[in-house]
């Protein structure tokens, strides 16, 4: 048995653009035999959830150069990975954390840019 660390945080330290991508690719994944969303980012392990997404940290202890994503995602996922923890959950309601910059929707209005 292993314990994997967790990292919870809003969806608004993510570029828009970016987080419109991720959810475009969520929308669009086909469903496994098992049930299972197959979300295809080329580089990125993604998990749906109601509220966002999960990512899972690997690929920053893969060794390979930063997948074609913004340097902030990069930085959340590599402080992640230093700290031990396996997955981010990327969650629309969490509060947004001061040390982080965020970036609101220019689409939404303002009650859902938390």
């Amino acid at each position: 048995m292993r314990h994997a660390a967790l990292f919870v945080c809003s969806t608004v330290h993510l570029p828009a653009a970016e987080r419109r991508h991720i959810d475009h690719l969520i929308a669009v994944a086909p469903r496994g035999a098992d049930g299972r969303v197959e979300v295809g980012h080329p580089d990125l392990v993604i998990e749906p959830y109601a509220y966002g997404f999960f990512v899972h940290t690997c690929v920053v202890g893969c060794g390979g150069e930063r997948p074609d994503i913004s340097p902030e995602f990069w930085a959340i996922l590599k402080a992640a990975f230093d700290r031990d923890a396996s997955w981010v959950l990327f969650d629309r309601d969490e509060p947004t954390w001061s040390e982080l910059p965020t970036f609101p929707d220019p689409d939404l209005p303002e009650e859902h840019q938390s």
